[in-house]
């Protein structure tokens, strides 16, 4: 057990200098190297004259330089907020105007001469050299109640939401994934796939640091390609699988993702969508002595607050699998509206109370009091939520309250599709449509599309909108099919029947 995360990563770091903390593709860190050139970077930052306790936003993919830049700023007293580089310009500039950072540390290429920001720009070429240049540090690092990271979530307006993760929010997750529960060994390898602006990230990012074990980092443009991807995976020497039900049904398409050539992966953990019956028998089939954890919690919680082993009995005995118990300081329940429902097994919206849960929504306090409050003088968060607790405290998740969905491990917010449709000149109207599958979880999404000019050439149209697009939505959100049509369907109160087309779409 730590109780502060910069002083424990340095006592880690010190303690284990030579191990192996970063690899990506090959591409080896030290924990000492890891730790110098955080404090290299973290004692230029207090030169600077950042306002205090002002967020740094971080732009890249995999590389090590990402974790440099977050320790560092955790160093200062500073959040960070991670921003992936294949980020929509729009959803670039949502986050500047919201988080309004001090300063942004590109590792790649930062899109300034298109947005419109205030903040100094540090390419990877400037901080490779502050990284090599040595300069006397004096700590201040977050701790208790301070920020330690902000991630931006998909909005209901189009704007994403930044959540507010407190420095002990991390710690008292970072110790319950290190704890008895899960039972991962120290010094061990954890796939490091999950994008830094996702938050199953920190499911091995700092377990792994405050482990001494070693992170096999996979950047985006390996996860695009399979056979890099398929080739890759077996000399990774993996222990711990860290990610999505869908990057695992993915990774099953390979014939050497099994015990025989993955000897040693020995934890599957779980989290971002649903875990069905089919994909855990799958793992169960391929890894028959690995150990399979499924867990649940959203962002504004701390990645997870609940786990469950899936053993073949759990597997035996649900057609929907439970994500599990309330971690230790958490209080999960169900409500109906805003009063709580003592009985068990009726159905509700989930509320998560306790040490996980987040600060709010980042300047955003009409969004913040309407998700969170307070139980008896406890933080608590609603979260859309729909779920079923036991008997025995275990949670059933029974999918989305309102229109959000998951869709390969990403929180997706249709409204937030369908504004960005509506970008492209050739759109006169659109609404995003899930596709489910049999199990219940979304495959894809549709679009719905009424266009300004009707089409001679449906394949050509979708082509267009689609370049249109390039730039103004996130690829995780581009619906992989278009539908055209004259009008929408309307409800009794002249509004899209967006149910009635969810229902029509997937008959």
């Amino acid at each position: 057990m730590f109780t502060n995360l910069v002083s424990a990563f340095n006592e880690v770091a010190t303690t284990n200098a030579d191990l192996i903390a970063y690899d990506e593709m090959g591409k080896t860190t030290s924990f000492g190297e890891l730790k110098t050139n955080a404090d290299h970077l973290a004692a230029w930052l207090d030169q600077q004259a950042l306002p205090d306790k002002s967020p740094i936003l971080v732009f890249g993919d995999h590389q090590v330089e990402m974790l440099m830049c977050f320790m560092a700023s955790l160093k200062t007293g500073h959040a960070y907020i991670p921003v992936s580089s294949d980020s929509a310009l729009p959803r670039i500039q949502s986050i500047l105007d919201t988080g309004k950072p001090s300063m942004v540390l590109a590792i790649d290429d930062f899109p300034a001469a298109n947005l419109t920001l205030s903040a100094p720009v540090v390419d990877l070429d400037q901080l490779t050299k502050v990284f090599a240049t040595d300069a006397p540090l004096n700590e201040h690092p977050v701790s208790g109640d301070d920020l330690a990271y902000v991630l931006f979530t998909s909005g209901t307006t189009g704007s994403p939401k930044g959540v507010q993760v407190s420095h002990d929010n991390l710690v008292t997750f970072t110790n319950w994934m290190l704890g008895d529960e899960f039972e991962i060994a120290e010094k061990v390898n954890y796939l490091g796939q999950p994008p830094y602006s996702f938050d199953l990230s920190n499911m091995y990012l700092y377990p792994a640091l405050m482990s001494a074990s070693t992170i096999k980092a996979i950047p985006h443009d390996v996860v695009e390609n399979f056979g890099k991807l398929f080739t890759a995976l077996p000399s990774l020497d993996l222990n711990v699988f860290v990610g999505t039900p869908s990057f695992a049904d993915m990774l099953m398409l390979s014939p050497t993702f099994n015990e025989e050539h993955m000897s040693n992966l020995t934890h599957f953990l779980f989290c971002g969508e649903e875990l069905t019956v089919k994909t855990a028998k799958n793992l169960q089939t391929r890894f028959p002595h690995a150990r399979i954890f499924n867990t649940y919690g959203p962002t504004e919680a701390t990645v997870a607050v609940s786990q469950i082993e899936i053993t073949p009995e759990v597997v035996e005995n649900n057609d929907r699998l439970p994500v599990g118990y309330a971690k230790p300081g958490v209080e999960l329940s169900i409500w109906d509206d805003d009063k709580k429902v003592e009985e068990a097994g009726v159905q509700g919206e989930i509320v998560i109370a306790g040490d996980s849960v987040a600060h709010g929504y980042m300047n955003n306090p009409e969004k913040t009091a309407k998700s969170f409050f307070t139980i008896d003088g406890q933080a608590a968060y609603r979260t859309g939520d729909a779920g079923v607790l036991d008997e025995d405290g275990l949670l059933h998740h029974k999918g989305r309250m309102d229109f959000q969905i998951k869709l390969h491990g990403f929180r997706i917010e249709l409204d937030e599709v369908r504004a960005s449709l509506e970008k492209s000149p050739y759109i006169k109207q659109a609404v995003a449509l899930p596709k489910y599958n049999k199990d219940g979880k979304v495959t894809h999404l549709i679009g719905a599309v009424i266009p300004k000019e009707q089409p001679e050439d449906e394949a050509e149209l979708t082509k267009q909108i689609r370049e249109s697009l390039k730039d103004q939505i996130m690829p995780y959100m581009m619906p992989t099919q278009f539908v055209y049509r004259d009008s929408f369907p309307m409800s009794a109160n002249g509004k899209i029947a967006v149910k009635q087309m969810i229902q029509e779409a997937n008959q």
